[in-house]
């Protein structure tokens, strides 16, 4: 009996986080390679038991980086317009100097965005909400 209340409530805490480093952290389970520039973050985890998490990072990458995470990824250039269903951070502003990609699935709202001449990037990534 007691485990399965502490299996019920261990699934029951948000996660949140603002500090650039460990939102880096929180997406990808590790720290940021030395070679990245973390600038802002933004991080929020649902409490529910399955993972549900909404992402905002500005970083500087580079090119390496940014080639592998494509890669991995399986993301393409993306030309749609960029429609956000929830509020941006203040910091996350890009402009016509962005390149767009996605991983081109209807149901993932998910976008990422570089400035290939300064290696600047802003990463909306979401799972579940």
């Amino acid at each position: 009996m007691i485990f399965i209340i502490s299996f019920s409530l261990a699934g029951c805490y948000s996660k949140s986080s603002t500090n650039p480093e460990e939102v880096y952290k929180y997406w990808l389970g590790e720290k940021p390679p030395k070679e990245l520039k973390i600038i802002n973050g933004s991080y929020y985890q649902s409490p529910h038991f399955t993972l549900e998490y909404e992402v905002f990072l500005e970083m500087e990458v580079t090119k390496t980086w940014w080639k592998d995470f494509i890669r991995i990824n399986n993301l393409s250039l993306d030309n749609t317009s960029s429609d956000f269903l929830t509020e941006l951070p203040e910091w996350f502003k890009f402009n016509s100097s962005y390149t767009k990609y996605s991983n081109k699935d209807k149901y993932d709202r998910s976008a990422y965005f570089i400035n290939l001449k300064n290696g600047k990037c802003f990463i909306y990534e979401t799972l579940g909400i």
